[in-house]
């Protein structure tokens, strides 16, 4: 006999990389974005980052990604019930799952790995070439290579893609880079699944009902993270762990956590 109570609500923080003294008008819709889908019960926490990933590169990516497993960290004993790092590189995210007894859900490899159920063959497009290798070993790293086919590049910072949710001529110009890579990809490489490399232009371009290239899909990375960490709660709570213990996600030992505290100035 099924209870008439209703479960406890469960709390996922999203992990940005942006900084929220600089990009409200990303957060801001980001936080009522995810209200809209995310499923009853669920409630989501946006959480920046300062300083914020706009040195695009390795040590950027590697020092926000130190910083968000500290604010993961921190998540757990706040009593949040799992993770959603909403980057698409997805920089630290096995650390992460090493740190946590949560569900730590990555913005890249979900969303890779979803929209492969969506299509035989998908092209991503990043907001910058600079990412071209990264999204190449992601690929690898997920074991993708024969599924995840093409990666192609606009040219804006992250802050050109914020300015944008308030002008539209902006966004028009960003749209235009997006729908030309998405093109090239559907002749090149035969993709009949396209969506951007993170949340940034996915957001952005979210009420655009006219947004659609002819041969393929665009879907919405964040979208399917969402959907993805959710699913994981769900997992998590049948089998009593987040992720195997037996190798790659070893929990890490207490002084790790702690000196890794420490590092970014954080009490353990």
């Amino acid at each position: 006999m099924q209870s008439n109570e209703n479960p406890p609500a469960a709390r996922i923080l999203y992990q940005s990389f942006t900084d929220p003294a600089l990009h409200q008008p990303y957060l801001r819709r980001l936080a009522s974005y995810l209200d809209d889908i995310s499923s009853p019960g669920i409630t989501f926490e946006v959480r920046g980052i300062s300083p914020a990933d706009t040195q695009l590169g390795r040590l950027s990516e590697l020092r926000c990604g130190v910083q968000s497993v500290a604010g993961i960290i921190e998540a757990e004993r706040e009593g949040f019930d799992a993770v959603l790092v909403g980057h698409f590189q997805d920089a630290c995210l096995f650390e992460a799952r090493t740190a946590v007894d949560i569900p730590v859900v990555g913005h890249g490899e979900a969303s890779m790995h979803q929209a492969c159920m969506l299509g035989g063959r998908v092209g991503i497009v990043s907001i910058d070439p600079v990412y071209l290798p990264w999204h190449d070993e992601q690929i690898r790293r997920y074991g993708l290579e024969s599924r995840v086919v093409d990666v192609r590049y606009m040219r804006i910072t992250p802050d050109q893609a914020v300015a944008a949710y308030d002008d539209p001529a902006a966004y028009r110009e960003i749209r235009a880079m997006f729908v030309d890579a998405a093109e090239s990809m559907i002749r090149d490489s035969r993709v009949d699944v396209v969506m951007s490399a993170g949340g940034l232009f996915a957001l952005l371009s979210v009420d655009d009902v006219d947004l659609h290239v002819e041969g393929a899909l665009i879907a919405n990375p964040t979208f399917l993270a969402v959907k993805q960490v959710e699913a994981a709660l769900s997992i998590a709570k049948v089998t009593g762990t987040p992720v195997s213990r037996g190798g790659t996600y070893a929990r890490a030992s207490q002084q790790a956590v702690n000196e890794l505290l420490a590092l970014v100035g954080k009490e353990s």
